[in-house]
């Protein structure tokens, strides 16, 4: 008989660390729901538009290859710049 008490007993505790762990993700996931939506508030308040930043993946490139799709650079924003030399600098000591 008390074999049967110890297997309810421990199916309890596993359904109530189950649950208290389901409650928790949930709680993480409207936490993350809550902050999204309030700085996204906050962004609309302050004037700024909240910019959705989309990624594709390319499967041939190594780790899945992410890179980040969006608008292309405008040109006015590039700066050319003049090349001068960079004296070289004394040799360093190897500290390996």
């Amino acid at each position: 008989m008390s074999m049967i008490f110890r297997r309810v007993f421990a199916f309890l505790i596993r359904l109530v660390v189950f649950l208290i762990g389901t409650i928790f993700a949930i709680g993480l996931l409207l936490l993350g729901f809550v902050l999204t939506l309030s700085f996204v508030v906050w962004a609309l308040l302050r004037g700024w538009r909240p910019q959705v930043q989309r990624f594709k993946v390319d499967p041939r490139q190594p780790f899945g290859g992410f890179t980040r799709r969006g608008p292309a650079v405008d040109p006015a924003n590039i700066v050319d710049v003049e090349a001068r030399e960079v004296p070289t600098a004394p040799p360093r000591l190897d500290r390996s």
